[in-house]
């Protein structure tokens, strides 16, 4: 037999009579929210007419320089055999390269003839510099006279034909390789 004291008795009245507080749980409350939505009402999807554009490929920049400088080499090759003959390709391919970019500008790529500052330029950066060249500057100077005479009747002087037969006149195709 249980003795319950009227304190402990009162407790459990209490507690039996208040009624835990009710708080909604988030599942009912969530669909207490999807209850109050109203529903999306579709719409049919819209198709865009497809606009295609035509696929154009650029070529990249080493294929572009490559092209540039090809064209650069038939334009000296053509002009070498107008003026003398028959063209050592590989060689004139090297000259080419050598000449770097110089090649790609119009007052670079060509030498003038009648100017004494680049006539000493070609002396000193091609002939003694590039082909290495010890002779006396009057030598130099013969020889480079001797190619602006052969190349008179043309009135540009590319630069790659020009340090082309100086090449061939020294027999310097070898320091260049």
């Amino acid at each position: 037999m249980n003795i319950i004291s009227p304190e402990e008795d009162n407790k459990e009245t209490i507690a039996d009579k208040v009624p835990p507080e009710k708080k909604p749980t988030p599942k009912k409350a969530a669909a207490n929210k999807a209850v109050a939505k109203k529903p999306a009402v579709k719409k049919p999807a819209v198709k865009k007419p497809a606009i295609k554009k035509p696929a154009i490929k650029k070529p990249t920049v080493k294929k572009a320089a490559t092209s540039k400088k090809a064209e650069k080499i038939a334009l000296y090759t053509k002009d070498i055999t107008k003026h003398y003959g028959e063209v050592d390709e590989e060689f004139l391919a090297i000259i080419v390269k050598n000449l770097g970019p110089s090649i790609y500008k119009k007052d670079a790529e060509l030498v003038s003839c009648s100017d004494p500052k680049e006539l000493d330029t070609v002396r000193k950066n091609f002939l003694i510099k590039k082909l290495g060249i010890e002779a006396s500057q009057s030598v130099l100077d013969a020889a480079i006279q001797d190619v602006c005479e052969e190349l008179k009747p043309a009135r540009n002087k590319y630069r790659a034909t020009f340090y082309y037969s100086l090449a061939k006149k020294f027999k310097k195709e070898s320091v260049l390789n």
